[in-house]
């Protein structure tokens, strides 16, 4: 497991976030992260019920871990989805925003 420290640049959706993570001598990489363990409805579906709570979900994560935000990632080198996204434990303020959105009922666990 490697984990590094991160800074958030933009939330993709509910469970997907843009960061610029710090990899050490003074070298930074921009990469879309995709929240473990959780799934959250998509932004594009053609079912408006459905970007409503989208676009919930996403708002819920950005106001508990805003912008501009520093995070800590966990994440496993061989792990990623079929989007070629890292499968990444997020943790803002000590808390793990995936652990966040599932009590919040805004996220289904995968699991």
């Amino acid at each position: 497991m490697y984990e590094y420290s991160a800074k958030v640049l933009r939330w993709i959706d509910g469970d997907t976030v843009l960061v610029e993570i710090n990899v050490g001598f003074y070298m930074k990489r921009e990469e879309r992260l995709r929240l473990a363990r959780i799934n959250t409805p998509e932004l594009n579906s053609p079912i408006p019920f459905r970007v409503r709570k989208a676009k919930n979900a996403m708002n819920v994560a950005k106001k508990f871990c805003p912008i501009g935000s520093t995070v800590k990632i966990q994440t496993h080198k061989t792990k990623r989805d079929m989007y070629a996204r890292y499968i990444a434990e997020v943790f803002f303020n000590g808390k793990n925003i995936s652990n966040y959105l599932l009590k919040k009922g805004k996220a289904v666990s995968v699991e």
